[in-house]
C-alpha cells in the first residue's frame, strides 16, 4: 500500500461489490485493469464512480471480447483508456518516473526479488 492505494480488494471474491461497500456505493476515482481479461475489464468499468476513469494497461489476447454497459459508460461520463500501446507508454512513462524519482512513491517494496539473467526461467515460474 506504499504506492498510493488505500485499500486492497481480493478479486477472487465479488470485487465490484467490495469496492462499492468500501466507497459508500460511489465507486473509485480510477480503476486500473492490468490482466487484459474480459472479466477484469468488466470489473474495472463497474468499479469506477460516475465520471471516474477505467484504465486498461493489460494487453488482451487476440479475439478477447469484453462486455460493457454502454449507458453506464456514456450517461455517467465514465472514461475508458487503453494504455497498453507502446507509444502511449513512451508519452506517459516520464509522468510515472518523475514522482518515483522525487520520492513521492516509496518503491522499496515494489521489487520483491532480483534474478540474474541466466535465472530468468525461475523468475517467470515464480510469477505464475
Amino acid at each position: 500500500m506504499t504506492l498510493g492505494a488505500t485499500h486492497i480488494v481480493n478479486a477472487a471474491k465479488d470485487a465490484v461489490e467490495r469496492i462499492r461497500e468500501t466507497t459508500g456505493g460511489m465507486g473509485v476515482d480510477v480503476a486500473v485493469e492490468a490482466l487484459g481479461k474480459p472479466q477484469t475489464f468488466m470489473q474495472c468499468t463497474l468499479s469506477v464512480r460516475d465520471g471516474g476513469k477505467a484504465v486498461m494497461i493489460g494487453p488482451s489476447q487476440a479475439g478477447s471480447v469484453g462486455e460493457i454497459d454502454i449507458n453506464r459508460l456514456f450517461r455517467r461520463k465514465n472514461l475508458c483508456e487503453d494504455k497498453s500501446d507502446r507509444v502511449i507508454w513512451r508519452q506517459d512513462l516520464p509522468k510515472v518516473v518523475k514522482p518515483a524519482e522525487s520520492g513521492i512513491f516509496n518503491l522499496a517494496n515494489a521489487v520483491s526479488s532480483r534474478y540474474k539473467f541466466e535465472d530468468a526461467g525461475k523468475s517467470i515460474s515464480r510469477s505464475q
